[in-house]
């Protein structure tokens, strides 16, 4: 893969990549959801470690996650984030610690019924660690539900092993069960796993299952009537042991679907999703003939502000940006400015931006002529098509992780750009690219390059300064 170095291939590469992970290829191997979960828990370790050679070796190791990521090998790519998490942490874990990290606990369900008597999932490896020899002995899974004044604890059997967890007094709601391995009494290893407990869950849901029918069928398509069967999916998905790639809060979406479903099947006054209702929503998107699953969030203002397009990389979701590249960094940057922020689904195809705005701005009080686009690898050569397209749509553009080429126009000289990348980002020669091409088609463009970052972590580092270069662009 590194060989190619992803130029005249690139793009097709990595949208087959989004493809083979969209269509759940990956079954036998280690699910995106768990992959999520290590993930997030680097970037927040990341955050608060300044050490600048545990950052380089942490980089180097999650640059090995990204090879194995294009390879489809999500085993290696689970084992490559734990072996940066350690690399944050002084690199110093024992085999014990190693084996430990290996391990994931996975809920046959994360959204369950209230009065169901257990919780059950199974404790396996999601990769073998490289001392192939070591046996854990007398440890224990713990594991410490909401609600509930004493932990469980359960010794570790052989692997794989179902786990059974009692629920009675677990409490209505969205929660994180935390659990950890000990060894005796010493911990190796604290992970959490989310589970969201609802009353009345099968009558709900059958419910719902009838509304969504009328939804489909409805004459005319809306972001309501799209987005109610998209909930409902949600919300079986959460009762299978095939976890979605991101925690999703049943509660949360539960009630979100019966109030739209409710909406729905009553007479059509105003719209249920519009500016009226600030927060962080999950939606399906009419855009011309097509329709485009989005997360939004929509900050409390008295007026029409700007809005954020977050573009992410191949193989990533509308989930990506909110939830993943430092935790969802663009959210909370956005959320400081009280301005909007959409992460649409990228999927074969480019996708029309300038329409996705459109039809957003129908609904939401978004400035249309203050729009900026941040995109990520693949998102980042959609951001910069789109750019090209219609640049008089856009205030600014960040490519991440990307390239692309642009052709002159007058319009073009109006649009400022910036462009970053990661030093040990196999992309760097496509983003360089980039930046050249832009200063030949006589636009303004910034060109960042960070000191030994690759291809994944450049999203987390550069976004303080890519809205920075926003706030410039407002200004002017």
């Amino acid at each position: 893969m590194m060989a190619m170095r992803f130029r005249s291939g690139w793009k097709l590469w990595t949208f087959l990549v989004a493809a083979c992970f969209a269509t759940g290829c990956l079954a036998a191997q280690v699910q995106r959801y768990e992959l999520g979960l290590r993930l997030r828990a680097f970037e927040r370790r990341l955050d608060s470690v300044t050490d600048k050679a545990r950052r380089v070796a942490a980089f180097a190791a999650l640059d090995r996650a990204v090879q194995a990521f294009f390879r489809l090998d999500t085993k290696a790519v689970a084992k490559a984030i734990d072996a940066a998490d350690c690399a944050l942490s002084g690199g110093d874990w024992s085999v014990a610690e190693q084996y430990a990290h290996s391990l994931q606990w996975q809920l046959d369900a994360r959204l369950v019924a209230v009065g169901q008597p257990a919780v059950v999932g199974k404790l396996s490896l999601a990769y073998r660690i490289d001392d192939e020899d070591f046996e854990p002995a007398g440890w224990s899974l713990v594991v410490r539900m909401p609600g509930v004044e004493k932990p469980a604890v359960i010794a570790l059997e052989e692997l794989p092993q179902t786990v059974s967890i009692p629920l009675a007094a677990v409490p209505l709601g969205d929660h994180m069960l935390k659990w950890s391995l000990k060894n005796g009494e010493q911990v190796l290893l604290e992970r959490a796993q989310a589970l969201s407990v609802v009353a009345d869950l099968s009558d709900r849901m059958a419910s719902l299952v009838e509304a969504q029918k009328l939804a489909k069928a409805r004459e005319h398509a809306s972001i309501e009537s799209k987005t109610l069967p998209a909930l409902v999916r949600m919300l079986q998905g959460m009762q299978r042991r095939r976890a979605a790639e991101t925690i999703l809060p049943g509660a949360e979406i539960l009630a979100e679907a019966e109030a739209l479903a409710a909406w729905l099947s009553g007479p059509v006054n105003g719209a249920f999703y519009g500016g009226h209702r600030p927060g962080s929503f999950r939606l399906r998107i009419p855009v011309g003939q097509r329709t485009s699953s989005v997360r939004l969030f929509v900050p409390e203002v008295a007026d029409k502000a700007p809005l954020v397009l977050a573009l992410h990389g191949a193989g990533g979701s509308e989930n990506l940006f909110f939830d993943g590249y430092g935790d969802g960094r663009v959210v909370a940057l956005g959320a400081e400015r009280k301005w909007l922020v959409v992460a649409p689904r990228l999927t074969m195809g480019s996708l029309d931006c300038a329409a996705l705005v459109d039809a957003l701005a129908s609904r939401f009080p978004i400035d249309t002529k203050r729009v900026l686009m941040v995109g990520h690898s693949m998102g980042a050569m959609q951001a910069i098509a789109n750019a090209g397209r219609s640049p008089e749509r856009y205030q600014a553009v960040a490519a991440l992780g990307g390239g692309g080429r642009v052709r002159r126009s007058e319009a073009l000289k109006k649009l400022r750009f910036f462009v970053g990348v990661g030093t040990k980002d196999f992309a760097r020669g496509s983003a360089s690219g980039l930046h050249r091409s832009l200063e030949a088609a006589g636009a303004a463009s910034t060109f960042r390059e960070y000191p030994e970052v690759e291809h994944l972590a450049i999203v987390q580092l550069a976004l303080a300064d890519v809205f920075r270069f926003f706030d410039q662009a407002l200004a002017r």
